[in-house]
């Protein structure tokens, strides 16, 4: 599993792509074999994506999962550590961090939803799966 990529057509319905990658990628705070955790989208409909996908992504509430929120923790303090190590590793090779791409408080296992762009496809973000 792992680095499933999904693909956004210039005739895309947008929204929909914006609404379904949500899901795609975020899902079980993205500790998921499935997530959508490359997204290819073609250069016509880039940065219409880029712009909606980021408004989307700082709606998301992130806490308890008891309560309403959109997104809980990571499932443990190795995963916690595994992800801001590949988010370092993503800010540090040049990508650009467009939301997120930080611990959440200083208790629990929470991390912010993370929308990197300018990632080249030989990033250890991009061939990597971080599993979060």
């Amino acid at each position: 599993g792992g680095k499933s990529p999904a693909i956004i057509c210039e005739d895309a319905d947008i929204d929909n792509a914006v609404a379904q990658m949500q899901v795609g990628l975020f899902l079980n705070q993205g500790q998921c074999c499935v997530a959508s955790s490359r997204i290819y989208v073609h250069e016509k409909v880039y940065d219409e994506f880029v712009e909606k996908t980021v408004a989307e992504t700082k709606k998301r509430k992130i806490g308890d999962p008891f309560t309403e929120v959109d997104q809980g923790p990571q499932q443990n303090k190795r995963q916690f550590d595994k992800i801001l190590g590949y988010l370092e590793k993503g800010k540090s090779a040049g990508a650009k961090v467009l939301n997120g791409g930080n611990r959440v408080g200083d208790k629990g296992y929470y991390v912010e939803s993370t929308i990197f762009g300018d990632v080249d496809d030989k990033m250890e973000i991009a061939t990597d799966e971080i599993f979060g």
